[in-house]
């Protein structure tokens, strides 16, 4: 998964390009099972699903000022429109978007039937969500903990409502390097990634956030969760 955010807009292809690559070639690849993208720009959002392997579609010649774009591995449930992420909820006048990679398990008896993984912990993170999405995320994760008695990958995620993008690392071995989240900062825009486009970019340990704001200008702010 791969996502930015920016006072400008910029074109998302290069984006996509390098998470196709991601997706051919990078750790645990290939990564065929559907691909998902939100492309926020001023009052424009466009959302794009497939089930197609994220390589088998176009490059989109299309601008934005904060976009995430997930490639999906299924865990659970095969190549599905429906499973496809970033998953995109209404809340209190923002639309967010949640991609995550990682596995959670033993939610069986708390999810909805046909939902994976992925889905309940969206939902979890939009029904804790208040005015702080860091907070949200660090409730979310101690519940999840809960629910699967300790039994997950990882809940790292990106998270974004055009406004905010919220990057979270949270695996639950930390010599895990498959599982891993990169950031990268740039004039006005920063980058975060599974996987690093060059040496610059900068990896997230374990417990570690980094989220962004773009109004007036680009704030970023680095810390560590909760649980």
């Amino acid at each position: 998964m791969i996502g930015f955010i920016s006072k400008k807009s910029y074109d998302i292809s290069p984006y996509i390009d390098f998470l196709k690559n991601q997706a051919m070639y990078g750790k645990g690849a290939p990564h065929p099972d559907g691909w998902g993208m939100s492309c926020y720009d001023q009052n424009d959002l466009l959302i794009k699903k497939s089930s197609d392997p994220i390589w088998k579609n176009d490059v989109m010649s299309v601008k934005a000022s904060a976009v995430l774009i997930h490639a999906r591995k299924a865990s659970f449930g095969k190549a599905n429109l429906l499973f496809s992420h970033p998953f995109v909820f209404d809340k209190k006048g923002k639309i967010w978007s949640f991609a995550h990679n990682g596995t959670i398990y033993n939610l069986s008896g708390k999810k909805e039937k046909d939902e994976i993984d992925t889905q309940f912990y969206a939902k979890r993170f939009i029904e804790n969500l208040k005015q702080d999405p860091v907070r949200s995320i660090e409730n979310t994760i101690r519940e999840l903990i809960e629910i699967s008695e300790n039994k997950f990958t990882s809940m790292n995620a990106l998270i974004l409502n055009g406004e905010t993008l919220l990057g979270i690392r949270y695996v639950k071995e930390d010599e895990d390097d498959y599982h891993t989240l990169f950031y990268f900062e740039e004039d006005d825009r920063i980058s975060i990634s599974t996987e690093p486009l060059d040496s610059r970019w900068v990896p997230l340990k374990s417990g570690e956030f980094v989220m962004v704001t773009a109004n007036s200008k680009v704030e970023f702010v680095k810390g560590i969760i909760k649980v």
